[in-house]
């Protein structure tokens, strides 16, 4: 394993190791999200330079299953780092850096195939930008929505745990997942749309309904439902939270979980 991947790994299992500790041990105090976020930061760039350099070398974007799930994953700390700074996300760490580890070590076993598109191909690097920041959004709206189901787990039961403590209310977290939900839906929806109905252009061949297709369209319907009827009726609780992870379960078969099968299972 390169040096660089034991760093990275290392430091954010230590990120999540802290986190952890602190929310079992918080005792009153303020959490010192200014201290996680001066180790966060170059710990991204490090882990940015990674992945940009088959980019650079080659001028080709990498789509094999290991770079795909980096990747995403790396959308998902970058965006939980800036949103940090304007939303109260205090409790995302618990999930999000235990995920990460999981992630890397998951792509170091399982590279998959590194196959590569010219980035001078426009309209497929557009539909492949807005297919991964759609991926990384709902990989957060996903965390806030297990979030959504410990913490009302949590508050039915006669003990209350040091969780109940440590993250934002019920509601803020709800407010939250729809709000990304609603900027990952549009992304989402370019996606879909330029995937099935300009798929001459982007992959200079015509749609085929396969599984990714089936998917992609299941994924988007369920999450346009769940906005539908949440601005019909005010729908919330624990049923859009699990729906909100059943869809994110369909886009991940969409595109990371038929990378898996196929490169790394069938060795196509």
């Amino acid at each position: 394993m390169p040096v660089v991947l034991i760093y990275l790994i290392l430091v954010y299992a230590g990120l999540a190791g802290f986190v952890w500790w602190y929310h079992q041990k918080q005792n009153g105090k303020p959490y010192p999200l200014k201290a996680e976020l001066a180790v966060l930061a170059p710990s991204l760039l490090v882990h940015l330079a990674v992945l940009l350099a088959p980019v650079v070398e080659d001028k080709v974007v990498i789509m094999g299953f290991g770079y795909s799930v980096s990747l995403i994953v790396w959308l998902m700390l970058a965006m939980y780092f800036v949103g940090s700074f304007f939303y109260n996300l205090k409790g995302l760490q618990l999930l999000l850096y235990p995920c990460t580890v999981l992630s890397l070590l998951m792509a170091t076993v399982f590279p998959g195939k590194f196959t590569g598109y010219h980035i001078s191909d426009w309209p497929f690097m557009l539909h492949i930008g807005t297919s991964l920041l759609a991926y990384g959004l709902f990989g957060i709206v996903t965390l806030l929505a297990v979030l959504i189901l410990l913490l009302d787990n949590n508050l039915h039961k006669k003990k209350i745990s040091s969780l109940v403590s440590f993250l934002p209310s019920l509601l803020s977290l709800e407010k939250l997942m729809f709000q990304g939900m609603w900027a990952g839906f549009l992304l989402l929806t370019y996606s879909v749309v330029s995937g099935t109905f300009f798929a001459d252009q982007i992959f200079n061949k015509p749609v085929m309904l396969t599984h990714k297709t089936i998917f992609g369209i299941l994924s988007w319907l369920i999450y346009g439902g769940l906005l539908l009827k949440h601005g019909m009726t005010a729908w919330r609780g624990k049923k859009v939270a699990v729906w909100t992870v059943v869809g994110f379960i369909s886009l991940m078969f969409a595109y990371v979980g038929s990378k898996f099968i196929l490169e790394v299972v069938l060795q196509r």
